[in-house]
């Protein structure tokens, strides 16, 4: 296995690029420490969608002999609904 300690996850250039999407000015900065709250809330969001999904799918295969069920497109877009209502 590769080691995953050194693992950014959301990339703060990929969070700081997002942000700067909707700007007017092209000039607008983004300050470190906003990058460091949005990566935080972006990584909150997607750790709680898989987790969710995983629970989706984890009950529709219940009786199958299914031991570890794979999350899908499907299972997503059940939880999505929700999982944005909660954001």
């Amino acid at each position: 296995m590769s080691d995953l300690s050194n693992f950014e996850y959301p990339n703060s250039k990929c969070v700081e690029k997002i942000l700067k999407l909707k700007f007017k000015n092209a000039n607008t900065k983004v300050q470190s420490d906003a990058v460091k709250l949005v990566k935080e809330v972006l990584r909150i969001f997607i750790t709680e969608g898989a987790a969710r999904a995983a629970i989706q799918a984890q009950s529709e295969c219940i009786g199958e002999n299914d031991l570890i069920p794979e999350v899908n497109n499907q299972q997503l877009e059940k939880i999505l609904p929700q999982l944005l209502l909660d954001f």
